[in-house]
Formats: C-alpha cells, sequence, structure tokens
C-alpha cells in the first residue's frame, strides 16, 4: 500500500485468453459487454438478442454489481452459463473488501463508501433472494452463497489480452509503463489520463473499455466513444461502452461484436 492505494498488479487468466482468441481464430462472435449494474433483466434480453450459437462467447466488463436492483442475479448469470466470462471492475473489488455475508443485516463505519455508490442495493439483492415470506433470512443458505459469490469475483482477471484487443474496465495509465505491469487500481478505476492519451496504449490492440459513461464524454447514451487516437492501422485505440445502464434521461446496456464490430443496444428494463 502506498498513500491508501493498493499497487498488485492485474491479474491475468491466460486459459481463458487463450479460449478466446481460438473462437475469434475460428470465426465465431465475441461480444463484449459494458456496465450491467445489478440489472439482471436488461442483461437477460441483451444475451437472448445476441442469440449466440453453440461456439460465440460473451465478456462482461466488470462492475456487474451495484445500483440496480438485481446485483445477485447478474452474478448468477455470469457463473452459470459456460459462454460467458467477465472481468473485474472496481465495484467488484468494493464488494469483495466490505460485503460479508456472515453478518449482512448490520452495515459498519468502513461499509458507509460502498453503500453510497450501490453496495446497499447489492446486500438487499442477497436479502431478498434468501428472505421468506415471513421476512426470515436463511442465513445459512444466504452465508454459503455469498461466500461462493465472493470466491468466484476473487478469480477474475482485471483484463484479457488477446491478439487485436485488450479487454479492461477502466483502461491503462498512458506512459512508459507496459499495459501488463499495471497495477489493478489503475485498470479498475482510472478516466481521464486514459482518455486523454495522445497515443495508443499498444500498437497492435484496442483497447475496449466501460468504467465511464457516455454522458461523461458529453454524447448521448446511444452512441459508443472512440478515441482520437489510432493504431498504426487507422483503427481506433480505444472504445468505451458504457451506456450507463443504471441511469441517465436513456440507460441501456451496450454490446459490441469483436469478430463483426457490430453493436447491439439494450434499454433498459427496470
Amino acid at each position: 500500500m502506498t498513500n491508501g492505494v493498493d499497487f498488485i498488479l492485474a491479474k491475468r487468466d491466460y486459459s481463458i485468453e487463450n479460449e478466446l482468441q481460438s473462437i475469434l481464430d475460428n470465426g465465431a462472435n465475441l461480444w463484449v459487454i459494458g456496465d450491467v449494474h445489478g440489472y439482471a433483466d436488461t442483461l437477460q434480453e441483451l444475451l437472448e438478442r445476441l442469440k449466440l450459437n453453440s461456439l460465440d462467447r460473451v465478456v462482461l466488463l466488470g462492475d456487474m454489481i451495484d445500483r440496480g436492483p438485481k446485483s445477485s442475479s447478474v452474478i448468477q448469470i455470469a457463473k452459470s452459463n459456460p459462454k460467458i466470462f467477465a472481468i473485474i471492475g472496481n465495484h467488484e473489488e468494493l464488494m469483495l473488501k466490505y460485503f460479508n455475508p456472515s453478518d449482512i443485516g448490520n452495515m459498519t463505519v468502513d461499509q458507509h463508501s460502498w453503500m453510497y455508490v450501490g453496495g446497499r442495493e447489492t446486500v438487499d439483492s442477497y436479502i431478498r433472494e434468501f428472505e421468506n415470506g415471513n421476512g426470515e433470512i436463511n442465513k445459512f443458505q444466504l452465508k454459503k452463497r455469498g461466500a461462493k459469490d465472493l470466491a468466484w469475483l476473487d478469480s477474475l482477471p482485471h483484463h484479457i489480452v488477446l491478439e487485436e484487443f485488450r479487454l479492461v474496465h477502466a483502461g491503462y495509465m498512458p506512459n512508459d509503463i507496459d499495459p501488463d505491469l499495471q497495477n489493478k487500481e489503475i485498470l479498475t478505476r482510472i478516466r481521464r489520463d486514459f482518455h486523454k492519451s495522445a497515443f495508443p496504449i499498444d500498437n497492435e490492440r484496442t483497447v475496449i473499455f466501460g468504467h465511464s459513461t457516455m454522458p461523461m464524454f458529453g454524447l448521448k447514451q446511444s452512441d459508443v466513444w472512440e478515441s482520437d487516437a489510432e493504431l498504426p492501422n487507422g483503427r481506433a485505440a480505444a472504445i468505451g461502452i458504457d451506456s450507463c445502464c443504471y441511469g441517465g434521461d436513456d440507460p441501456q446496456l451496450t454490446a459490441i461484436n469483436l469478430q463483426t464490430g457490430e453493436i447491439i443496444k439494450q434499454k433498459r428494463r427496470d
């Protein structure tokens, strides 16, 4: 720790990367979806519209949880579907730090910062799932599910590196540090420095990221952000796809197909 910042090196999972690259090499579709933020019904509708076949795959770009009403369900969708992979975002990092399924009814002082940015909704989604009609909570089953979900979240990579793409929640620091040697704090939280970079982070790969919503770029939620910086082959150096599913004037969820470049947007269903 330095000045309260966690400088643990960001994680990769080479077995996942190999599988997803093979999918692309074989001509199948690889869809990348932006920040879901607890809107499980919207995610389910979007997945149905993708019409996935047996070879197609999906990557969720982190911030699957918080703010929306069904974070526990989003995690179950991602965990249970072998076609879906996920990376970790800053909200998952907060859940790993503050979620305590053994004492879910009591909020500590340390938890306030997470509750303020959507943690309360995540906790409530677990309570509703394990609460019966009399308002009683099956604490054993909740603790069991919560522990499994935390272990799964902790296993997720912070980025996925393919031959032509980098998939990451927030982005990379544009300096002389190799993007593969940057820490998880950068990959899950960076904004302005990454967005304003005049040069590609990686001359061979387009960075696909979430975390920063379209209104932050002065765009409509129906838009997709592309950096001014370009790769040597003319492709955008970075593409942002967080359409702010949790709020704004036109909340929606965005998917981009890395095989074809097609973009599909799903308006939020509460």
